[in-house]
């Protein structure tokens, strides 16, 4: 059963012991985190000639696998196939569309860059947002304080995470988080045996596995666009054909923890993280959100005294 945090000081101190049961001696010590708002109900189902119409009602799936609903393993090759095929679309038109945007920000024009920017934007891929921060993670869990349902803080072991994934496809025990350089098609092991880490990512975002062997989700890091990300300190799990990879994974226990926030503690939370630092103003950089943080400042916050 999740554990329930009514302040800062108890979900960090959660946090904490989560950190004690994932990490082992000599592992690297990095854990990522999610919010997760509203809690999401696992029997919903959608027939998937109805799933671009319907509500998505499954947690740790990407956008390209949420609208699909709770998707049965029966049916994991016919989404991925229906993916890839809207996939490929998108990242067609995406890339005609995106020449003007990456010359005038001087970003380098290659798939890796453009699918992170795909995300970046809003269409739906199979990228999931993670951040290095707990108190990024907390901030995007209690935003929106109007709301008074309980909240949830995933946390991931993504080391961990890529050791099993590594092990599960390509039987090579390595806890390496990469950042993609090229997705140029190579042997996946060259004349000496040695592992293309490249090659095996290309697999990833180009949907290009194996049928008989499956891709659980691999942690990797992105190009830092802008300020926004930088600030966020965001990083992904991309998915591949194992479509709830995370959530249903038979080794999760390993990787996957999760801690509940007390949705009637969000103000105070708030509050708390605000003394800290972090606000709708560190998140989001910008004159925007300086704006939203003073009237914050001036009248929300007075007038909740009144």
């Amino acid at each position: 059963m999740d554990k329930k945090a009514e302040s800062l000081s108890e979900i960090i101190e959660l946090i904490k012991n989560e950190f004690k049961s994932l990490t082992r001696e000599g592992d690297i010590q990095n854990l990522w985190f999610r919010a997760e708002r509203d809690f999401i109900p696992l029997e919903s189902k959608v027939p998937l000639e109805d799933s671009f119409n319907a509500v998505p009602f499954t947690p740790l799936l990407p956008n390209a696998y949420r609208c699909y609903g709770r998707v049965e393993e029966s049916d994991y090759e016919k989404v991925y196939k229906n993916t890839k095929d809207i996939e490929d679309n998108l990242k067609a038109e995406f890339s005609r569309n995106s020449m003007m945007f990456l010359n005038q920000n001087r970003i380098e024009n290659n798939d890796w860059n453009n699918y992170f920017l795909m995300q970046h934007y809003g269409l739906k891929t199979r990228l999931l947002d993670w951040t290095e921060s707990a108190l990024i993670a907390i901030y995007f869990a209690i935003k929106d304080n109007t709301k008074k349902e309980d909240a949830k803080i995933w946390i991931l072991d993504p080391h961990h995470l890529n050791r099993l994934t590594y092990k599960k496809y390509a039987n090579i025990n390595s806890t390496m988080i990469y950042f993609p350089q090229t997705s140029k098609k190579k042997s996946l092991f060259d004349e000496d045996k040695k592992f293309d880490i490249d090659e095996f990512c290309r697999m990833y975002l180009k949907m290009d596995f194996e049928l008989n062997k499956k891709a659980f989700p691999l942690a990797i890091y992105p190009y830092l666009f802008d300020e926004r990300m930088k600030e966020q300190k965001s990083c992904f799990t991309i998915f591949g054909n194992e479509i709830d990879g995370l959530f249903n994974n038979p080794n999760k226990r390993h990787f996957l923890k999760s801690i509940v926030i007390d949705g009637s503690k969000k103000s105070d939370i708030k509050k708390e993280l605000k003394w800290l630092g972090i606000s709708e103003e560190s998140v989001y950089p910008g004159l925007s959100s300086n704006c939203k943080s003073i009237q914050e400042k001036y009248y929300t916050d007075y007038l909740e005294k009144i």
